[in-house]
C-alpha cells in the first residue's frame, strides 16, 4: 500500500509540473536575430540634373545709313544742293530690322522758322533693296517736298545765313505704307509709316551757301 501511495505521489508531482509549463510563452523580438529590428530607411529620391544654360542672344545688328558723299556730322559738297548740279546723294544701309518688308527715305532740314522742310520723299523702295545711286530714279515712289508742286527732289536751297543740317532718315517698314491724303508730303507720309516703323537709320550732313 505504502509503495502504491508512492507511485500515486510522483504521478501528481508529474502533472503539476506539466500544467505549470502550459502557458503561454511570448518570444522577444530580442531573441529574434539576436537583437533589436531597426525601422527600414525611406528611399533616397532621385536628383534631377540641372537645367541647361539658356543660350546667350545674338546681338543686335545696328542699321546704318552712309554715304559715299560724306560721313554723319560732315559738310554735303555744293554739287548736291541748288548751287551745284542738285543731284542726289549715293546712299547705302545694312542691318535692317528682321520683318522690313520695304523702305521709306525722308530728307528734312529745320529753317530758321523752327518747321521742318522737306526735301526728299521717297516710298515703296523694295525690300531687297540695299542703296540708291547717285540721281536714282525707278525705284519706290516720290513724294512732293516743301518747296512742291510737283513729285521730284528738291535740292537744299536755302535763304538763311550760316550753316544748315540735312538729314536723311531711312525707315524700315513692316508693311507698305497707306497715306491718308494727296498729294504725299513729308508730314503725310511720316503719319503712314509711323505705326509701322520697324526702325530708322540717320544720316546728317551740313551746308552753308556762299554769300
Amino acid at each position: 500500500m505504502i509503495g502504491g501511495r508512492m507511485a500515486v505521489a510522483v504521478l501528481l508531482l508529474v502533472c503539476s509540473a506539466c500544467a505549470g509549463g502550459g502557458t503561454d510563452s511570448q518570444v522577444s523580438p530580442s531573441a529574434i536575430g539576436g537583437g533589436a529590428v531597426s525601422p527600414a530607411s525611406p528611399p533616397t529620391p532621385a536628383v534631377a540634373p540641372a537645367p541647361a544654360p539658356a543660350p546667350a542672344p545674338a546681338a543686335d545688328s545696328h542699321f546704318t545709313l552712309t554715304s559715299p558723299a560724306g560721313t554723319d556730322g560732315s559738310t554735303l559738297p555744293a554739287e548736291y544742293t541748288c548751287d551745284g548740279g542738285g543731284s542726289t546723294i549715293a546712299l547705302a544701309w545694312s542691318n535692317p530690322p528682321a520683318g522690313t518688308q520695304e523702305f521709306a527715305l525722308l530728307m528734312s532740314t529745320l529753317p530758321g522758322d523752327g518747321t521742318t522742310k522737306w526735301n526728299w520723299v521717297l516710298y515703296g523702295i523694295p525690300k531687297s533693296t540695299t542703296g540708291l545711286v547717285r540721281n536714282t530714279s525707278g525705284v519706290g515712289t516720290l513724294g512732293v517736298g516743301s518747296d512742291g508742286p510737283s513729285a521730284a527732289y528738291q535740292p537744299p536751297c536755302s535763304q538763311g545765313p550760316g550753316a544748315k543740317l540735312y538729314t536723311f532718315t531711312l525707315y524700315a517698314l513692316s508693311a507698305p505704307p497707306v497715306p491718308a491724303a494727296t498729294p504725299v508730303t513729308g508730314a503725310v507720309l511720316r503719319g503712314a509709316i509711323s505705326s509701322i516703323t520697324l526702325g530708322s537709320a540717320t544720316l546728317n550732313l551740313s551746308y552753308t551757301r556762299p554769300r
